[in-house]
C-alpha cells in the first residue's frame, strides 16, 4: 500500500526520517513517498530538493494540504515553533508524527490533546528512544525475569560545554524539557504511569538557570525510581534495571549490558538496522504507518495523550508542576 508523506521542516531531524523511509523502501520493498515538504524560506525548501529529492515544496501549509493531500505529516520544525505548526495542523485531521516535546508547558500540551481530540486526529510524538532494539530486548528480558523492582537514571546534560560553544539561551534554559525528556520518557515507558514525584532542584546564585536535580518517582505498580542530573558536573545519560539476581546497565542509551548473578556480563546487542539508519527511526516510522496512519486503534503508543503524562513528569521533576486537575 502506497503511504504518501509531507514534510513541515526539511531541517537536522528531518533527514532522520528520510534515511528511514529510504532504508523501508529499499530493504522492505514498501511503497513509502515524501511527497512534499513545507519550509518557511524558499532557500530552505531548495535544500530540500536537493538533499531530499522532494519535488513539491511549499511555504504555506494550507497550500501544500489541500494541493497534495498527504496520509500523514511528519512534523520536525524547531521547538519553539512546534506548538504553533501542530495546532495549525491538527484541523485537518491528517495523522501527524511530530518531535518533541509537545509544547513547552504544559498548558500548551493540554491545548494540543484538546484539539487533537476535538478533531479526531492522531498526533504521535517523536520519542525513538523507545523504539531502539535494545530498549525491546531489555523490556522483553526484564519480563522473563519477573519484572522490574528498581531503577536508576542519570540525566546530566553537557550544559557548560553548550554554553561555551554559544547554544542559544532559550535552548540553555529549558534543556530539561527539550533534550532531557528523553531520559524522563524512558522512565515512563519501563515502569508505566506514575502514583509519586519526591523532588529537588534549585539555583545556582551564581547562574541564570536550574540545573540541579533530584528525584524519587514511584510507579502505580510500587517501581522506585532514582533520578538525578546535575549540569555543572561530568556525566552522561545513563541508567540501571533491577530485577531479582541481576541488572540491565546502559552506560548511555544505547549500549546496555546485562548482569546476571554468578555469570560473566554479556553486551545485548542493538539490531542491524539500528545500526544503519538512526537507532529507533526505522521502527518508529513503521509503527507510526501501520498504526497511526493505517490503523484504527486510537490509543497508540506515544500519543499526545500519553505523551502529556511524561510533560507532567518533566514539571514535577523540575518543581514546576501545578495540579490543575487534568490527566
Amino acid at each position: 500500500m502506497t503511504c504518501k508523506l509531507a514534510i513541515v521542516g526539511t531541517g537536522g531531524i528531518a533527514a532522520f526520517h528520510v534515511k528511514a523511509i529510504e532504508w523501508l523502501n529499499q530493504f522492505e520493498s514498501r511503497d513509502i513517498k515524501v511527497v512534499a515538504a513545507v519550509n518557511r524560506t524558499a532557500e530552505s525548501n531548495r535544500r530540500a530538493q536537493d538533499t531530499f529529492n522532494i519535488l513539491h515544496t511549499y511555504q504555506n501549509i494550507d497550500q501544500m494540504v489541500d494541493t497534495e493531500k498527504p496520509d500523514g505529516i511528519l512534523v520536525a520544525v524547531s521547538a519553539e515553533n512546534l506548538y504553533m505548526v501542530v495546532s495549525q495542523l491538527i484541523p485537518y485531521g491528517i495523522p501527524l508524527l511530530i518531535e518533541k516535546p509537545p509544547g513547552l508547558t504544559l498548558s500548551e500540551g493540554y491545548n494540543l490533546v484538546k484539539l487533537s481530540e476535538e478533531y479526531g486526529t492522531k498526533v504521535m510524538i517523536g520519542l525513538n528512544r523507545r523504539f531502539y532494539s535494545v530498549v525491546q530486548k531489555a523490556k522483553l528480558l526484564i519480563a522473563e525475569k519477573g519484572g522490574l523492582i528498581g531503577m536508576r537514571m542519570d540525566g546530566f546534560e553537557r550544559y557548560r560545554p553548550y554554553r561555551e560553544s554559544g547554544f542559544p539561551e532559550f535552548k540553555l534554559e529549558n534543556l530539561l524539557i527539550l533534550n532531557s525528556i528523553h531520559c524522563i520518557d524512558l522512565i515512563r515507558y519501563y515502569i508505566g504511569d506514575i502514583r509519586n514525584v519526591v523532588s529537588f532542584s534549585n539555583l545556582r546564585e551564581d547562574e541564570p538557570y536550574n540545573h540541579r536535580y533530584a528525584a524519587l518517582i514511584m510507579s502505580d505498580n510500587n517501581v522506585p525510581v532514582t533520578y538525578q542530573a546535575y549540569f555543572h558536573s561530568i556525566g552522561n545519560w545513563n541508567y540501571e534495571l533491577y530485577f531479582e539476581d541481576g541488572k540491565i546497565s546502559f552506560n548511555n542509551l544505547e549500549e546496555p549490558v546485562l548482569h546476571l548473578r554468578g555469570e560473566e556480563p554479556l553486551k545485548i546487542e542493538a539490531d542491524t538496522i539500528d545500526k544503519e539508519v538512526k537507532p529507533g527511526f526505522v521502527a518508529q516510522m513503521v509503527y507510526f504507518i501501520e498504526r497511526v496512519v493505517h490503523g484504527n486503534d486510537i490509543n497508540f503508543l506515544n500519543s499526545i495523550s500519553d505523551g502529556i503524562k511524561t510533560l507532567e513528569l518533566v514539571e514535577k521533576i523540575a518543581g514546576t508542576y501545578i495540579d490543575s486537575g487534568k490527566c
